[in-house]
Formats: structure tokens, C-alpha cells, sequence
């Protein structure tokens, strides 16, 4: 009896691992006439399924890197489709085996801020992730990654780090943190002090808080006005509001340089230069020039202030 019942256990053992045996040929075959068929999105998930079930089956370690290898290629189609929910999915997919794969997080960023926070019509559905990889992508550069996919020729690090930046700049100030905008509008300039838009932006924020400070100080009594000297509360207004003008005619005069031979960029650099000049006077009536001389300095290529 003894020996019936383990000979019935062997039966029903061999019989299992047989039944195994085929499950595993018939996945690996699904897979292989889908990958020959040139099917890759379902050959790729067919390879994903065969890889959850047998992690340590004969097809395994093949498959394994013709999963990485499928992943990139799909991952580029969609983005030749512009396909950001593709995209996230098997850029996820990655990075849930490397969390920082500095390929995948920056092209991600890129693409997100392109075809949806950029767009001419913005969608933010994505926003979420388009920071965490802008940021994710900010680490590992700052650390002195490189990105495979960028041309090492080109590779200008602060002018990248000052491009995800803006990323963010541009969503805080979407999301009505203007302070922090401004900070994160000041990191871009000072990383790349060749764009104008960074120094456009940071004296557009500058000016609102200007305009919030007139409007403290006009508030203010007659009497303390008249002598803010001598008022502390009365001084501390003029100052901000001196200090905020200060900064708006910086952040401009660099936005004019750096313009100047821009003709795309003529009407706004007459609206501005126009503005700060005023501007400059208010704050210096016996230099009526000093304006166009700040300009005149800053586009021989004086270095930027921080």
C-alpha cells in the first residue's frame, strides 16, 4: 500500500510539473508569435505576464532584457505620438526598477511640460507628475548626471537646470505662489543669465509687489507721508516700495540688453523699456538717462547680480 500511494504522488507529480511545463511553452509561444508578428505592445505584455508567472523559467533571463529593450522602443513611439498616458505608463514601468533612471525622469519632464503644461491650450492633468520628475530629474543633474538621451555636445547643465526650473517657476506662479515663483524665476537667471524671459518674469513679479506697495504707503495718513523719516511704520512702506522698484528696474534693464536685437521681442521691449524708465526716474528724477546707461552696461556683458 505504502508503495502504491507513492508511486500515485509521483503519477500526480510528473503530471504537474508536465502540466507546468506546457502553461510555460504556450506562454513563451503566445509571446513569440505575437514578438514575430511584429505586434510589440502585445508581445510586450505577453513577455510581462510570462515573466509574472515563471520569474525563474527557462525563457526568463531573455526575456528579461527584451522587456527593457521593447520598453525604450515603445516608450519612443509614444512619444513620436505624443502620447503622454503611454508614456507615464511605461516610463512607471521603469522607474519602478530604477527610480533614477535620469533617461526616463527627463524626458518625462520634458514632454509633459511640452505637449501639456506649455501647450498653447494648457492641460494639467498631469501636473502632479510633471513636478515630481521636473524635480526627480533637478537631484540627478545637480549631482552631475548626464542624461543618455540628450547630445553630450550640446549638454549645457545650468542651462537644463534653469529650463526644469522654470518648469516649476511657471506652475507655482499658475497656482497664485507668487513668492515662490519669484524665488524659483531668480534660481533660472542666475543658472542662465543669457535668457531674457527669466529676467522679464522676475521683474513682472517684482512689479506686482511694487504696486501692492504704493498702494500700502498711499494708504497711510497724510501726516506720515509727509515725513516717513520720522514714522516707522511710514519708513518701512517707502522702503519696500523703494526696494521693489529697485528690483523691477534690475530684473528690465538685463530684459532690454538681452533684447536688443531681437526683433520678436521689440513690442514688449519698448512696453518695458518704457515702464522702467519711468521707473528709474521716480526713483533717480536727477539722472534722467540712467536707465538706458544701466542697459548700455548690462549688454557689454556685465555678470549678473543673484
Amino acid at each position: 500500500m505504502a508503495a502504491f500511494a507513492l508511486l500515485a504522488f509521483a503519477t500526480a507529480a510528473l503530471a504537474q510539473d508536465a502540466a507546468k511545463q506546457k502553461e510555460e511553452a504556450d506562454a513563451y509561444k503566445a509571446w513569440y508569435d505575437a514578438n514575430g508578428a511584429k505586434d510589440f505592445p502585445k508581445a510586450y505584455d505577453l513577455a510581462k505576464t510570462y515573466l509574472e508567472k515563471f520569474a525563474s523559467g527557462q525563457y526568463a533571463e531573455y526575456l528579461k532584457k527584451w522587456v527593457v529593450q521593447t520598453r525604450g522602443y515603445l516608450f519612443g513611439v509614444a512619444r513620436q505620438a505624443k502620447n503622454i498616458n503611454d508614456e507615464i505608463r511605461l516610463g512607471e514601468e521603469a522607474l519602478a526598477v530604477n527610480a533614477d533612471d535620469l533617461d526616463y525622469l527627463y524626458l518625462l519632464a520634458v514632454d509633459i511640460r511640452t505637449a501639456e503644461l506649455f501647450a498653447a491650450t494648457p492641460n494639467y492633468s498631469h501636473e502632479a507628475k510633471g513636478v515630481d520628475y521636473t524635480q526627480r530629474s533637478i537631484r540627478l543633474i545637480e549631482s552631475g548626471k548626464v542624461p543618455n538621451v540628450v547630445d553630450k555636445q550640446k549638454w549645457n547643465q545650468n542651462q537644463t537646470l534653469a529650463y526644469l526650473y522654470q518648469t516649476l517657476a511657471v506652475l507655482e506662479q499658475k497656482n497664485k505662489n507668487n513668492e515662490k515663483a519669484l524665488e524659483l524665476y531668480k534660481k533660472c537667471a542666475s543658472l542662465d543669465p543669457t535668457a531674457p524671459n527669466y529676467f522679464f518674469q522676475v521683474g513682472s513679479l517684482h512689479y506686482e509687489k511694487y504696486s501692492v506697495a504704493v498702494k500700502k504707503f498711499e494708504a497711510l495718513p497724510a501726516e506720515k507721508k509727509q515725513q516717513p523719516e520720522n514714522d516707522p511704520e511710514a519708513k518701512s512702506a517707502l522702503d519696500d516700495l523703494n526696494n521693489q522698484a529697485d528690483a523691477v528696474i534690475e530684473a528690465w534693464a538685463r530684459f532690454v540688453a538681452l533684447t536688443k536685437n531681437n526683433q520678436g521681442a521689440a513690442q514688449t521691449r519698448d512696453q518695458i523699456e518704457k515702464a522702467a524708465t519711468e521707473l528709474y526716474k521716480f526713483r533717480h528724477p536727477d539722472s534722467p538717462t540712467g536707465f538706458q546707461d544701466l542697459v548700455n552696461k548690462y549688454a557689454t556683458g556685465a555678470p549678473p547680480t543673484n
